[in-house]
């Protein structure tokens, strides 16, 4: 018997995943915590309370009244126990205070201020399922999230915050020996547990942490790459495995869509406005028309907005849905109020004017938006001593060590600066006044000169060697080298405004072939968190997986650093007065506006308008992201996170509000299918994680939900989960089917149970007896369905082929095993090899559990080894069970025994030439792929090359 979901969904109509207008209305006092995640409790007095209570309940008629219908309001003391059924596997919830507060649909779980509040219902997009956006930031932008720069504050940043007397943080108290615990200051050690809002083997097993420590936290590196939604320079660089088999290594993007002017609208025909707005300030908006499918005559409007505060949105809209009839002029003032009318109506159309015509403008414009794009660092690294710890005693290191020296060559090249013609780093390449030489390295485009402490001129009667210092000190990032036997390193030993991070790097067996390295960073906390993340443990080896994670670790620290508070806002600010200078000194004059403005000027009245219809809903698909409202469980933390959901026709993407933090990405080929149960609706990607949220809408109704799973169907090859209910008759009975340990049904006995049920090979089943399967083990499943006389599952069918739908290509991933430490396919290219003794046999039945002891076979044992091998252990135990006329004589016991072992011994040398000759092929295959590798590098290397001449 099978049931499709669709009669779930249609049992649903009666409950919308909107909360209705009839449950309780709850009024919350407490104020946001720190870390922007939902309150875990706090006392206040009844007067407070009721105070708070009262102004919130006068906001809400307020909106009432306003708007003319009330919004629908939710209830957000849910716990993941209400949100998931026990048997889900989640932790209980009894010492879990989950939020409390007024919920409206369009602010759900939302924990903001009052001003958070407002300031994000200004900016949610009215049309945002016609507004489709190219990257995260835009999604961000249009929806009012992330930091608000409002100025520099008064007080110090960087290690000098540190000393600020005004400064009441203490810390995070986490410190080792190689880091002190600093005020100011959040280090990371090695053991910050990742977030990770999908539900899988990981989350299932990680032990509840509460929600204040979410600071410390570190993003999936899934999430930290997400960038670009909708790639427009047509060149595929992605993969088609799953998450945990990509590189951990990961550049996080910076604002990558400053390309879309570049690419989109240089060489077209474009036109840009201009204005100032007295709010909102100076404001550009670019808008080129683009054909994109001409046999349909489907056209779509690209646009940025660029606002003065740092916002920019990057938008495609399609042509249907405009009011504007076919074959009409669309270049005119109509179209473009009537456009920003669907993406940006906080903008007064009327300040706005057309630009000039002039190269200039161009050339300024694709300056304002690459301006955040930056591609050279510059470092500092100074060396700390034997008993060594404050900034004073590292710079008065006259001289290097040769475990400094070694750490150095390991880290780049030793250059001359004289007459050094690339990124100098603010260093003197004429006069050597800064020093002989330097440390340089270049690493996936980018570009870090080093300023090292041992290198810079040294100043025997300057104790605070300023000469090292006024580089050094102006550096964001500083690597803090410990020889043993150094002191604990703090940022408070440090005087300096720029300084936000810190590095320290302490050597072990220095200047041997064990050579290794502990890392600890030290951020201040205006600095959001970056990686890679610090391992556990945190030792590497001498080896190119640890340059390519320092550098790595670098270049994010300084990026991250650009996102805090104190540069966002200079950058706001200078952004701000770049586009002052566009509007003043390059708009055109004012065009004729048509018959309003003549009645307005020489009538003394008005034309009546014509009324701005609605846009019409659209039929084909975006390739940019669209975007709904939703609240995500995050099984990380146990609670219900408020979160922008975008969908592309490549990318799926989570935002968190009111940050803009992406906590989620995944490619839409690696959607297996959705359910739409009772708790919300459960995206299955990968290897069958579970991924739970809810759709909001403000008409009380399915709309948004049935919207995002026709988008759904668009983009991905997934489908919707069936749910079967078999029944045996007796536990000894046969179910009729064989599966995998990830749920792929192999085989299907024909007119049995699960043939009748409608069970096929090639199904997955995602769930059983509502128990995910990406928490099971293949043994859990099996013990599972030998002691259950009923069962059901929640199963996704093959694809169109017959076969089974993967969000990961690998049949064989060692991801189904629950295996996270996994080599990566450069990880592995990159690994040294050792000399270690491996295992002759398999350990089980998959390959690509033991594709490092085939890849590095122990040397075969000559004659003699054999023989003295095989002698020793077998024939001794023989010996020694045998009596001594035993052992004298040969009987036709000792004979058979004896045939058995030769027999089994043949066997096993078989099985081991079977296993060498696999090895061979594999070594073949790798050989193929790095081959590959190199090939699809310098393709891309070439491209780069080809893109910058352009």
């Amino acid at each position: 018997m099978s049931s499709t979901t669709s009669s779930v969904r249609s049992a649903n109509r009666t409950r919308s995943l909107c909360h209705h207008l009839h449950q309780p209305l709850l009024i919350s006092g407490s104020s946001p915590s720190s870390s922007g995640s939902p309150p875990v409790g706090g006392s206040m007095d009844e007067g407070s309370s009721a105070s708070t209570s009262s102004s919130a309940t006068a906001r809400a008629l307020d909106m009432f009244n306003r708007r003319g219908s009330v919004l629908a309001v939710v209830i957000a003391g849910n716990t993941a126990a209400d949100v998931l059924p026990p048997s889900a596997g989640v932790p209980s919830t009894s010492a879990v205070s989950s939020t409390s507060g007024v919920i409206s649909a369009d602010q759900p779980s939302s924990t903001n201020s009052d001003n958070d509040m407002e300031l994000f219902n200004e900016w949610k997009p009215p049309y945002p399922r016609l507004t489709a956006y190219q990257d995260c930031l835009s999604v961000a932008a249009g929806w009012g999230l992330g930091a608000h720069p409002n100025g520099l504050d008064d007080k110090p940043t960087g290690a000098s915050q540190a000393q600020s007397p005004s400064e009441d943080d203490s810390g995070d108290g986490k410190c080792n020996e190689l880091l002190a615990s600093c005020p100011a200051f959040r280090n990371e050690l090695g053991w910050e547990p990742t977030r990770r809002l999908a539900l899988s083997r990981h989350t299932f097993d990680m032990a509840h942490t509460d929600a204040h420590e979410c600071e410390t936290w570190m993003r999936e590196h899934s999430a930290s790459e997400a960038g670009i939604l909708e790639d427009v320079s047509n060149v595929y660089l992605g993969g088609r495995l799953c998450a945990a088999r990509q590189p951990k290594t990961v550049i996080e993007p910076q604002d990558i869509g400053s390309y879309y002017y570049r690419h989109c609208f240089i060489s077209k025909n474009h036109i840009e406005y201009l204005g100032m707005d007295d709010i909102l300030g100076p404001i550009s908006v670019s808008m080129v028309r683009e054909i994109v499918d001409r046999k349909e005559s489907y056209s779509i409007y690209r646009m940025i907005i660029r606002i003065s505060d740092q916002k920019t949105i990057r938008v495609a809209i399609p042509e249907e849905a405009l009011s504007t009839p076919e074959g009409t002029d669309r270049a005119t003032r109509p179209l473009m109020r009537e456009l920003l009318e669907i993406v940006c109506p906080k903008i007064s159309f009327g300040t706005l004017r057309p630009s000039i015509q002039s190269p200039r403008v161009e050339e300024l414009i694709m300056k304002i938006d690459e301006q955040p794009i930056y591609t050279r660092y510059k470092v500092g690294i100074m060396l700390c001593k034997n008993g060594q710890s404050t900034e004073e005693q590292m710079y008065n290191n006259e001289e290097s060590t040769p475990s400094f020296d070694e750490f150095l060559d390991f880290l780049g090249q030793k250059v001359t600066l004289k007459g050094f013609e690339q990124y100098k780093g603010g260093l003197d390449t004429r006069g050597d006044t800064t020093g002989t030489h330097s440390i340089y390295s270049e690493y996936q485009a980018h570009e870090i000169m080093f300023h090292v402490s041992t290198l810079l001129p040294f100043t025997p009667s300057n104790r605070q060697q300023l000469s090292r210092k006024r580089h050094i000190g102006n550096d964001m990032v500083t690597i803090v080298f410990q020889e043993p036997g150094a002191l604990p390193f703090s940022p408070i030993t440090v005087r300096s405004h720029f300084q936000h991070v810190f590095i320290i790097v302490r050597v072990h067996n220095e200047c041997s072939e064990n050579v290794t390295y502990s890392v600890a960073v030290s951020r201040s906390k205006d600095v959001p968190p970056f990686g890679p993340p610090v391992p556990k443990g945190a030792c590497f080896s001498k080896c190119a997986e640890f340059h390519d994670w320092l550098l790595t670790k670098i270049i994010n620290a300084e990026n991250a650093v650009h996102r805090s508070k104190k540069f966002a806002t200079m950058a706001a600010r200078t952004r701000r007065e770049a586009l002052r200078d566009l509007v003043e000194n390059y708009v055109g004059p004012h065009q004729n506006e048509g018959a309003s403005k003549i009645a307005s000027r020489f009538l003394g009245g008005s034309v009546k308008r014509k009324e701005r219809h609605n846009p019409k809903p659209t039929n084909h698909v975006l390739r940019g992201a669209l975007t709904w409202l939703v609240d995500v469980h995050d099984y990380s933390t146990n609670q219900r996170v408020s979160c922008v959901l975008g969908v592309a026709q490549d990318w799926i993407v989570l935002l968190e509000r009111p940050s803009g933090t992406v906590l989620f990405s995944t490619p839409t080929h690696s959607i297996i299918g959705w359910a739409n149960s009772d708790t919300g609706l459960k995206l299955y990607y990968d290897h069958g994680d579970q991924l739970l949220l809810r759709c909001y809408s403000e008409t009380c109704t399915d709309s948004e939900l049935n919207e995002l799973i026709r988008r759904l169907e668009n983009v991905t090859k997934g489908d919707e989960a069936k749910e079967v209910v078999l029944r045996r008759l007796k536990t000894t009975d046969n179910w009729g089917f064989h599966v995998q340990d990830e749920g792929v049904v192999t085989d299907v006995d024909m007119y049995q149970l699960a043939w009748k049920a409608g069970i096929r090979q090639g199904s997955r089943i995602v769930e059983m007896d509502s128990m995910p399967i990406s928490t099971l083990s293949f043994d859990k499943i099996c013990d599972q369905l030998a002691v259950s006389e009923c069962v059901r599952l929640l199963m996704i069918s093959p694809s169109s082929d017959g076969s089974p739908r993967r969000g990961c290509e690998d049949p064989n991933c060692p991801a189904v095993k629950g295996i996270e430490q996994m080599l990566t396919p450069d990880a592995f290219a990159k690994q040294p090899i050792t000399s270690n003794n491996r295992p002759n046999v398999l350990s089980s039945a998959s390959v690509h559990d033991n594709m490092c002891t085939l890849l590095n076979p122990p040397k075969c044992l000559n004659r003699a080894q054999s023989d003295e091998q095989l002698r020793s252990p077998l024939m001794d135990e023989l010996n020694r069970k045998a009596p001594l006329s035993a052992r004298e004589s040969t009987n036709e016991r000792e004979s058979s025994e004896l045939v058995r072992i030769q027999t089994h011994l043949e066997r096993t040398v078989q099985e081991k030439r079977a296993l060498e000759m696999l090895a061979q092929q594999l070594r073949k295959q790798l050989i193929q792929e790095r081959q590959a590798h190199d090939n699809t590098k310098r393709e891309m290397e070439r491209l780069k090359k080809l893109h910058e001449k352009k």
